[in-house]
């Protein structure tokens, strides 16, 4: 799908699901992967709609992210988000993906263009060699002649020609030993590459000593993993690992280290050790480890989103990986909060959680030092176990009253929200409210509003959330309500609003003019095309084609006939509102719903999967407030048929249109996208009910353009 729709708008079912004519639940969706978030606070279970708060279904880079930016003070609060690609355009700033969270607060240079040009097939990191090369001009014993044919071999090293021998003095002798070794490592020839290499590690020349010394630690876990990738080249699975080379990797950085304390890859080969820690599954001193590096690691820079990646590949990612880090020591408080709320996700929808009570009081000990931390994963268990919230918001004291927040402050405040929000507490708006002042931390603020959002929709109140100087300015989560539940006079006024962005406005314009004609509200219809912004309007893309926002110009500049005689929309819905049974004016509104892309076309819905937590409670899911059932184009053309005194090229247009709406999958795409697969299949009429129409228009009319056109049916 186009990265230019935006953020969470308008449903527009497409392929599979649009053609059979089921609804998706989601604003501006269409069929692809991208993440589909669910508006509500609570997040039981992984999804890609991540929170500013630490929270079971966040991403775990995320929550590890979140607690290691706890640590320190950090204000985000002028931070520029990044912009969104196709894969996370519909969470606004209320959720964040892990992409998104990188892209944000560590936006990458824009690549340079390289032209056509294709990468060499082989080729030697830069760094590489200029490190051999510093070597040989460091080396005054080796000739000049012989440096030039040295530093030539070293750039084809592990590619065709880069076994080759040429003759060179005895100084530089070593060098070549160097490179023949090199080669046999990169082309995974592991007993010579280490044969090689160990003949070395006594050489004249200090950098060819010391590099031979370090190279068993690479070559051992080079060839630790060498059998363990799938055919896709990706790793499969540490049961594929050879342990024994691993371990040996394990014993040559303990010898380099030995020899070299401080040498030049002593870094390396002590950052080498989680990688043979992860190979060997040795959890307990890995965690330990990961533990001390969340705490050394700023969290300001880049480093520590690729620290979060790597324990999560390495710990969490790992079979039974939360259970094991559990299980590792008594003093990781940081990996243990992380690896509770991954235990908070229900195995099974209805189960209770595999993380008890009790085990979490086993391991108070272990957050002695981080009480906060304790006390929110005790209210997370509590919370998400379903607990009363009597035995939440004592974990959670009120502090609604900060001028900022940390990650860990931020969400002891949400969750006591939540817990307010689950007992139907009165002053539930005003904490969110209060906390909405210092929520400043980047997607802290709109996950709040979403909050009061929330209780106000409850509370039957949306006219706070549109009323002027309204606390939730959030404009993804504004524009939702207004296509979901809003009064046709919210929608006029929200469509007026000029202090408003042009896209929320937009929305609002959408919204009214689409409910009013699907609902039959013609005369409103009629006054209410003056609030669509002159303009032209694009008749061959739609909302899944790139268009950033809902257009309205199609109501006023769309298109109305092409075949049967309609005038434009407006003159048609003046006919409706005069006489709405007039036959030819509902045959032009279906003829303007089909040439304008409504067919399979459904404003945003709520998710009513149970795995996702059904509707309830999710923004969007009270009762609407615009009045009216909506009406297809496949109703009017049933009541055209059904009447048999209605005049001969209506009736037979009607019967052409009809059949057409099962051309060619033979199922209806004239009606309104369906909740689920039962209801769309009892959407359609029976084959011999199609037949029917098909012998009727060819028997009754078969002088009509309709009929002369129609050759079969579906």
């Amino acid at each position: 799908m186009a990265a230019s729709l935006r953020r969470t708008r308008i449903t527009l079912a497409l392929a599979a699901t649009a053609s059979i004519g089921i609804g998706a639940t989601l604003a501006w969706a269409c069929a692809d992967s991208s993440c589909d978030p669910t508006w509500r606070l609570d997040a039981p279970t992984y999804a890609c709609d991540g929170r500013a708060m630490l929270a079971p279904g966040n991403d775990t880079r995320i929550n590890l992210l979140l607690l290691m930016r706890s640590l320190v003070t950090i204000d985000d609060s002028k931070v520029a988000y990044g912009k969104p690609d196709w894969d996370d355009d519909k969470l606004g700033h209320v959720f964040v993906s892990w992409k998104g969270l990188r892209t944000t607060l560590w936006p990458e240079p824009a690549e340079a263009d390289t032209g056509s040009a294709a990468a060499p097939a082989c080729s030697v990191p830069q760094e590489a060699q200029d490190a051999f090369a510093a070597a040989l001009a460091a080396d005054k014993r080796v000739s000049a002649d012989d440096r030039t044919a040295l530093t030539s071999l070293r750039a084809k090293s592990g590619c065709d020609g880069g076994d080759a021998s040429p003759s060179v003095g005895a100084p530089a002798r070593d060098y070549l030993a160097y490179l023949q070794a090199a080669d046999a490592f990169h082309r995974s020839q592991w007993d010579k590459a280490r044969t090689g290499f160990a003949a070395l590690t006594r050489s004249a020349s200090p950098w060819i000593a010391e590099t031979a010394s370090y190279m068993p630690v690479r070559i051992g876990l080079r060839a630790a993993v060498s059998g363990s990738m799938d055919q896709y080249g990706d790793f499969a699975g540490l049961d594929k690992v050879d342990t024994a080379a691993a371990r040996a990797a394990g014993t040559a950085i303990d010898a380099y280290l030995t020899a070299y304390p401080k040498g030049r890859y002593a870094a390396s080969a002590e950052g080498l050790r989680r990688r043979v820690w992860w190979l060997t599954q040795q959890t307990g001193p890995l965690a330990a480890r990961y533990e001390a590096m969340l705490r050394a690691t700023p969290a300001t820079s880049a480093a520590a989103a690729d620290l979060a990646e790597e324990i999560d590949v390495r710990l969490f990612e790992v079979e039974g990986g939360a259970g094991k880090v559990l299980a590792a020591g008594q003093d990781l408080p940081l990996l243990s909060a992380v690896a509770d709320l991954k235990q908070m996700r229900p195995v099974e929808a209805g189960k209770p959680l595999p993380l008890t009570a009790a085990m979490v009081e086993a391991q108070a000990a272990k957050f002695s030092a981080m009480p906060e931390l304790y006390g929110l994963v005790a209210a997370s268990r509590a919370y998400y176990a379903g607990e009363a919230p009597r035995t939440i918001l004592p974990l959670l004291p009120d502090a609604a009253r900060q001028p900022a927040y940390s990650p860990l402050a931020f969400s002891r405040q949400v969750l006591r929200g939540m817990a307010l929000g689950r007992a139907h507490d009165a002053n539930e708006a005003g904490f969110w409210r209060e906390l909405a002042s210092g929520a400043r931390g980047a997607w802290q603020r709109p996950l709040v509003e979403l909050g009061l959002a929330l209780r106000w929709q409850r509370d039957g109140q949306l006219a706070q959330v549109f009323a002027p100087g309204s606390p939730i300015g959030d404009t993804t989560l504004r524009q939702l309500m207004l296509q979901t539940m809003t009064s046709p006079a919210i929608l006029r006024a929200s469509a007026a609003d000029a202090t408003r962005p042009a896209d929320e406005r937009n929305v609002a314009r959408f919204t009214l003019l689409y409910k009013g004609l699907t609902r039959g509200a013609y005369a409103d219809v009629a006054r209410d095309l003056a609030l669509v912004p002159p303009g032209k309007a694009d008749t061959d893309a739609w909302y899944g084609a790139g268009l950033a926002t809902p257009p309205p110009a199609r109501f006023a500049a769309g298109k109305w006939s092409d075949g049967f005689a309609c005038p434009p929309l407006a003159q048609t819905v003046a006919t409706l509102a005069r006489a709405p049974m007039d036959q030819a004016a509902r045959l032009c509104l279906g003829d303007f719903y089909r040439l304008n892309g409504f067919d399979g076309f459904t404003l945003y819905r709520p998710q009513t999967d149970p795995d996702m937590g059904g509707a309830a409670n999710q923004l969007g899911s009270a009762p609407d407030l615009y009045p009216g059932k909506p009406a297809s184009r496949d109703t009017f053309y049933a009541a055209i048929i059904a009447d048999k005194a209605a005049s001969a090229d209506l009736r037979a247009y009607a019967l052409y249109r009809m059949i057409q709406c099962y051309a060619p999958s033979g199922h209806n795409t004239c009606a309104w996208p369906s909740a689920n697969y039962e209801t769309w299949l009892a959407a359609d009429a029976p084959k011999a009910q199609r037949k029917a129409w098909y012998d009727e228009l060819k028997a009754r009319y078969p002088t009509s353009r309709w009929a002369k056109a129609l050759r079969y049916y579906w």
